[in-house]
């Protein structure tokens, strides 16, 4: 431990912290402050991504990263590319072109339209951030505000439809046939019957 320090910054234009809030999960819109190469423990290559300039949340960056894309990339991987250039402002006609060439200048102070849910560090959950379309972005966005009783609010936020059990039939039960007959009482013979009943 050293008291007797000096040292030299620069702190012209820059914004003091402190000043915004936390950011809950939800849909932003940032940018791109910082992009850079670093390697994944299984050896691979990824992208870093630095988003930050949330409006309304000073200083807040969030940091997410994607995998770069080798000879074994699953097809997913390619859809999570398309869709991060997609937010950052690209339109379809500068993605479509074979071999693209990307750099730091690519991504770099480009708009960022994201959905971020925070983790929980105690239990080991990382913060998730997921780049959208700009469409996808707006919609979506859209679709979370809207109250449960407006169409667009009422299908995302309905409860899944309770199954319901199909009938269990029961084979009706048939009764006796009627018939004007007093039954037979036991030890009687057929004529005593019929002269009680007064059929002689």
């Amino acid at each position: 431990m050293d008291p007797n320090f000096n040292l030299s910054l620069n702190l012209a234009g820059v914004q003091a912290s402190g000043g915004g809030k936390s950011l809950i999960e939800g849909y932003y819109k940032g940018s791109i402050v910082d992009a850079y190469e670093a390697q994944n423990s299984n050896g691979g290559t990824r992208i870093v991504f630095k988003i930050g300039n949330f409006e309304g949340y000073g200083n807040a960056v969030r940091t997410t990263s994607i995998t770069v894309p080798n000879a074994n990339t699953k097809a997913g991987l390619l859809n999570v590319w398309r869709a991060a250039l997609e937010s950052m402002g690209y339109e379809p006609a500068q993605l479509d072109v074979p071999g693209l060439q990307l750099n730091r200048d690519t991504f770099v102070n480009r708009p960022a339209h994201i959905f971020y849910k925070p983790g929980d560090r105690d239990a080991g959950i990382y913060d998730e951030v997921k780049f959208l379309s700009a469409t996808a972005w707006t919609s979506q966005k859209a679709a979370s505000a809207a109250p449960s009783t407006s169409a667009i609010g009422a299908a995302h936020s309905a409860p899944a439809a309770t199954p319901i059990a199909a009938p269990t039939l029961v084979a009706p039960t048939l009764a006796a046939p009627q018939t004007n007959h007093a039954p037979a009482v036991a030890g009687q013979t057929p004529d005593a019957l019929r002269s009680m009943l007064g059929m002689n």
